[in-house]
This record gives structure tokens, C-alpha cells and sequence, in this order.
């Protein structure tokens, strides 16, 4: 199930990408990055889904020992994090591409147990911040500003 939600955020990626422009290799375009996250994404969640299919995916303990896990899993959690990462390609082009990555990560921190809106919001303002600081200044790739015209 959840390698199905990640090829569909991929692809999600992908046509937002193209939408937004990749732009040639000399001059790169304002969707380059999104199509990048989605190269990754979708042969990522692709092989992990026909493993899932075959039934070889791995499922073992994430720790040496083999005791199971035996905590519950908490679906409202991970539904605001599946939620927030959506949210980016779907908002993106309306608001802007770092600002809507600070909004989600500070989101996401916040869904992800940090302790108060203050430190959250922090975090969300650093990393956009440094996507902005290594993509428009180090790297020359123009990010989507949106047609509200934020960054």
C-alpha cells in the first residue's frame, strides 16, 4: 500500500515538473528539482511494490534482535506526514515552491512530535533557507515562485 502512495506522489512530481518547465542543459528549468525527486520516487516505489507483489520485500525487525514489534502503529501520523508531502506539488505552483517546503517541513516536525510551533517553524524556515541558498544562489536552478509570487 504504501509503495503504491509513493509511485503516486512520484508521478505526482513528475507532471508537476513538466508543467513548471525542465528547461535545456545549459539553463536549467524551474521543475527540474521536482523532476529529480521524482526519478527517484518512482523506480524506488516500483521495484518496492513488485517485491511487495512477489511477496520478496522484506519485512524483517529493523534491529539485530528478532523480537517483533509490538507497538501500535499510529495511522494519523503517517496519513499527516503522506498528507503534508502531498500537499507540496499540489500547493507549489500556487504559493511557491520554498515556501510551501517550509510550511510542510515545519508541518511535518510538528505532526512528527517537535515539541512547540516555535521550534517547528524554526525548522521549516532553515531548510528553506538552505533549498533556496544551494538551488538559486550555488546552483543556478530557478524554483517555481507561484502565481502569488513567493519564493
Amino acid at each position: 500500500m504504501t509503495a503504491v502512495v509513493v509511485l503516486a506522489l512520484g508521478a505526482l512530481y513528475g507532471i508537476a515538473a513538466f508543467g513548471e518547465g525542465i528547461g535545456s542543459l545549459s539553463e536549467s528549468g524551474a521543475g527540474l528539482f521536482p523532476l529529480a525527486v521524482a526519478a527517484v520516487l518512482v523506480p524506488s516505489a516500483a521495484v518496492v511494490l513488485v517485491q511487495e507483489m512477489r511477496g520478496t520485500a522484506f519485512s524483517g525487525p529493523a534491529d539485530e534482535d528478532d523480537d517483533e514489534f509490538v507497538g501500535d502503529v499510529d495511522w494519523l501520523r503517517i496519513a499527516g506526514v503522506l498528507g503534508t508531502a502531498l500537499a507540496v506539488p499540489l500547493v507549489g505552483p500556487t504559493v511557491g515552491l520554498v515556501t510551501t517546503l517550509s510550511i510542510a517541513t515545519a508541518a511535518t516536525a510538528r505532526i512528527m512530535g517537535s515539541r512547540g510551533w516555535i521550534g517547528a517553524a524554526a525548522l521549516g524556515a532553515g531548510f528553506g533557507v538552505a533549498v533556496w541558498l544551494v538551488f538559486v544562489q550555488w546552483l543556478y536552478v530557478p524554483l517555481p515562485a507561484g502565481s502569488l509570487g513567493l519564493v
